[in-house]
């Protein structure tokens, strides 16, 4: 693990004065070099101050303790918006043939569908799926519930699910992105794009386990393109919501976990390297904006 760290020499802007050379000359440079060191801490601590919040959420610091309260504090998700909530649409207007009500129905449609999956605690634990199939189309529907009947690995693409053994903080997870909506490819069709990140807090039996704050909070990135279909042309099981497709990334967590497609928290599998051995620093994981790693970090 590197970590940047920055240096500055400030020079005096005036010489010493020039009478009373001898002894005067070691004073001025003591109050010299006092000023410069001055100087330098305050731009060291406006060089901390300008880094992005979480900068250092991966490094050990014996200050730091768990606020199981508080547990995105010093993570890059600290200042995001939480829960549903968070998930904010576009102000719908007239797109691709659609009115700017349909528009509206088929944004409320994908935000149920998101907020089923990545905030209800029952999907997230697998007590129901339900609510995740609830927003599509009956046709979308019956192929999502026999895939997820059958799958031997999780497919997070469509909903997190939280490893065995592990339970989330009772607090929301942290969500930043955008969603946006655009004319879909096909007569009648509408494709709204979501670029979403999702941070999570797991709880922790024994907080003394937690080195760092990203040992219990972790980030799931999904670049998610939905297709809402309507009109005469479509079979009735086929008009409504779609399943999505896309790519995604998941930062901070445990390795083993992945495999099979199930969330956990990186302090129960220190095996997870930084992606492709970069030197990112978190915040860089953290961002909807960033292009995704095409490398695992597993």
């Amino acid at each position: 693990m590197q970590t940047d760290q920055y240096g500055r020499t400030i020079l005096p802007e005036r010489g010493a004065p020039k009478k009373k050379r001898g002894r005067a000359r070691l004073v001025v440079l003591a109050v010299i070099a006092v000023a410069a060191a001055g100087v330098g801490i305050y731009y060291a601590r406006a060089a901390r101050d300008s880094q992005p919040a979480g900068t250092n959420a991966d490094v050990v610091r014996a200050t730091w303790s768990l606020d199981k309260n508080r547990p995105f504090l010093g993570t890059p998700a600290q200042d995001w918006a939480e829960g549903e909530a968070a998930i904010r649409l576009p102000e719908p207007v007239a797109t691709g043939g659609f009115t700017a009500a349909q528009v509206g129905a088929a944004l409320g449609k994908v935000k149920e569908f998101l907020v089923a999956g990545r905030v209800n605690r029952q999907v997230l634990t697998g007590a129901d799926v339900e609510p995740l199939l609830a927003p599509l189309a009956p046709g979308s529907r019956d192929r999502l519930r026999a895939e997820l009947g059958e799958a031997e690995v999780w497919p997070d693409a469509y909903a997190t699910k939280l490893a065995p053994g592990f339970r989330l903080l009772p607090v929301e997870p942290k969500i930043s992105g955008t969603v946006r909506v655009e004319p879909g490819e096909e007569r009648d069709e509408l494709l709204i794009r979501t670029n979403l990140v999702f941070s999570y807090a797991f709880d922790i039996d024994d907080a003394s386990q937690a080195t760092t704050p990203l040992d219990v909070v972790t980030g799931a990135r999904w670049d998610l393109d939905f297709v809402y279909r309507d009109g005469k042309e479509w079979a009735a099981k086929d008009r409504g919501l779609d399943t999505p497709f896309g790519q995604g990334f998941s930062y901070s967590i445990a390795c083993g976990p992945m495999e099979q497609g199930l969330l956990a928290p990186a302090y129960s599998d220190r095996t997870m390297t930084t992606a492709g051995g970069t030197a990112k620093r978190p915040p860089e994981y953290f961002d909807p904006a960033a292009p995704i790693p095409t490398e695992s970090n597993c």
